[in-house]
């Protein structure tokens, strides 16, 4: 197999100036804002579109999986999953199976209650951490020794659930194998070595029929074939690599792929190649089977492309932002694409929306400064763009902004004959402040809309809380607020040593700045105080913990 060159994808201009994803080649795609994720590391995504949520899972030396709605917000982390990395919804959609790399056990979560109702040991030192769904069952790559890769298996349609490991194997996998299936075929299951750049080591694919309950080998690809394999997706009829080097028959040596290349699902047999840059890097494909997506990180581009190679929309992320490793997924109605990003240091994971990346229509671009500080001037920038023709005349366009005391109307915008706009706003209030700008079609441009949140710094102010031991077993709590602006109120509570918290009261405090409570102290309690925070002043909170009570005047007795 010859690898094409491919030239290096140019970054847009806009992007460049606004520092947003841009739309290049075939047409443009709405293009929503970035979220950052609140974690450290990344290792995987799953989309569940039927509880409108997102999960991220860290990999090893992380406990936890992060959790949003499907526009990044409402963020929640799953607590108590050590080492969480491959996941896998149940055919049903009803669980979530993760992978615990460093706790040797599956977990499964309910994805109504986000609640772990169980936990399947794979026994000691198996390092599971690889998921996907076949046959009916949940397999697992697993393996906690380099060289010592393997594949288990996990049946829960009887009463006793029933853990398999060390299934037979064709070949040798150096890690624990990557795993794929699809709904399309679903007794068909892809095995690859996963490995890097600098570190690159046989892709080895190998397909496995498993509808006997047993994994039988159907084909597999030469070692040489694919290395340095970062992601892989098995669609009804092919395999998708994206693969760090291909061999080269043709000069008997192996070379930087500038493109994934694609196999046939029944014998692994040449299937094409999809263009998407040097080093690619994450593939994934929309559940209606009409797109695929590829992602590469040397040109940080995302391309959509339908089956038969046909470029859809090529995406150009910002200068300093590199597309993750197995960080793209689609949601279940196939119009909207998410993809994880890190910045110029590959850190601090990101979530970037592109709704509706496979049709045609009218497109804005919006960026504004991610924190700004409260009543100084900060200034939005974007730009209008339609699919198939240029901007060449002026366009107003509806400007709202949205922060903790209500929404508020600002003055219309209008764009400059190239769809090129800005406008300026002093945000008086601190904490989230979200533009939203609209431009509102005509009969021949449907509309769109797009947002960018700002968060605008607030003062901080002194809250503190004391509580004094008085007689009759009893504690005299104190809650002392500081400076604020409209908001006096204070919410005062009480946590027993073992127990959840309580609510003691929540009130205005005094003309002194205080609020009082009074709480029995049989054991050791916490006592908190906290405040919501105001237009210009922050959330606080503060605690303190007893020790004991006082038994009779001058005698405490301490726990």
């Amino acid at each position: 197999m010859r690898v094409k060159a491919v030239a290096r994808l140019m970054v847009a201009a806009l992007g460049v100036a606004l520092g947003v994803v841009a739309p290049i080649g075939s047409g443009a795609a709405y293009a929503d804002g970035v979220v950052g994720l609140g974690i450290d590391a990344y290792a995987e995504m799953v989309v569940d579109s039927a509880h409108g949520r997102l999960f991220f899972s860290q990999g090893r030396q992380r406990s936890g999986v992060r959790v949003t709605d499907l526009s990044g917000g409402a963020q929640r982390t799953i607590p108590d999953l050590p080492g969480a990395s491959g996941m896998a919804l149940s055919p049903d959609g009803s669980t979530l199976y993760v992978a615990l790399a460093d706790a040797d056990a599956v977990a499964a979560i309910d994805t109504t209650t986000l609640a772990e109702k169980r936990r399947y040991s794979t026994g000691a030192s198996t390092c599971p951490t690889w998921l996907a769904p076949a046959g009916g069952k949940i397999y697992i790559g697993y393996g906690c020794q380099s060289g010592k890769g393997k594949l288990g298996s996990i049946d829960v349609r009887g009463a006793t659930p029933v853990v398999a490991l060390d299934l037979p194997l064709n070949g040798q996998y150096y890690y624990p194998p990557l795993l794929r299936s699809t709904p399309a075929n679903p007794n068909l299951l892809l095995l690859v070595n996963r490995s890097s750049v600098s570190f690159p080591i046989s892709g080895e694919p190998g397909l496995y029929d498993v509808s006997s309950g047993t994994p039988s080998h159907v084909a597999s690809l030469a070692g040489e074939t694919c290395t340095g394999l970062h992601d892989a997706v098995l669609t009804a009829d092919k395999v998708i690599l994206g693969c760090s080097y291909l061999w080269d028959p043709q000069s008997n040596s192996r070379v930087v792929a500038a493109e994934h290349v694609a196999f046939s699902a029944a014998d692994l047999s040449p299937a094409g190649t999809y263009p998407s840059g040097t080093w690619p890097t994450a593939v994934t494909t929309s559940p209606n089977g009409s797109f695929i997506v590829l992602g590469a990180s040397e040109s940080d581009s995302i391309h959509v492309e339908r089956p038969d190679g046909t470029v859809v929309r090529r995406y150009a992320l910002p200068p300093g932002n590199h597309l993750q490793v197995r960080g793209l997924a689609v949601s279940a109605d196939s119009r909207t694409l998410y993809a994880v990003t890190t910045d110029q240091d590959r850190k601090n994971p990101a979530l970037r929306v592109l709704t509706d990346f496979g049709t045609t229509g009218s497109s804005l671009l919006l960026s504004a400064p991610t924190t700004s500080t409260r009543a100084a001037p900060l200034t939005v920038q974007g730009k209008l763009a339609f699919v198939g023709a240029t901007v060449s005349t002026p366009w107003t366009l509806k400007v709202a902004k949205q922060d903790i005391t209500g929404g508020h109307p600002l003055p219309d915008v209008t764009t400059a004959a190239d769809g090129s706009f800005s406008f300026s706003d002093t945000p008086l209030v601190g904490a989230a402040n979200t533009y939203t700008v609209t431009f509102p079609g005509d009969a021949t441009h449907p509309g769109t809309s797009q947002s960018a949140t700002v968060q605008v710094s607030r003062a901080a102010t002194a809250l503190s809380v004391t509580a004094k031991a008085t007689t009759g077993r009893r504690a005299s709590v104190t809650a002392q607020l500081g400076a604020t602006y409209t908001n006096r109120t204070v919410c005062l509570y009480a946590q027993p040593y073992g127990q959840a918290r309580k609510t003691l009261t929540c009130g205005k405090v005094d003309g002194y700045g205080k609020l009082m409570a009074t709480y029995p102290t049989y054991q050791r309690v916490t006592f908190s105080a906290s405040f919501a925070g105001d237009e210009r002043y922050a959330p606080a909170e503060a605690s303190v913990r007893t020790y004991g009570f006082l038994w009779k005047p001058g005698v405490f007795r301490g726990y």
